[in-house]
């Protein structure tokens, strides 16, 4: 049986309180998601669009930058 065939299931058993506080969770758990992959294609666009991408900084430029002395 699948997991949704066992989500319906289930939801047919459970005392409607429960069934309600279910739902809200699955809805902000879905929102949150949906949230999260929003925010991930918007870095990677960001990411794409930026023409400085790839260039690395060696190390002893970055110690300079903070006024750290390499042994």
């Amino acid at each position: 049986m699948s997991y949704s065939e066992q989500l319906v299931q289930v939801a047919g058993v459970v005392p409607e309180k429960l069934a309600a506080a279910a739902l809200l969770v699955l809805y902000r758990f879905l929102y949150e998601e949906a949230e999260d992959e929003q925010f991930c294609n918007a870095l990677y666009e960001r990411y794409l669009a930026d023409p400085d991408k790839g260039e690395g900084v060696p190390i002893e430029e970055v110690a300079a930058r903070l006024g750290v002395v390499l042994e």
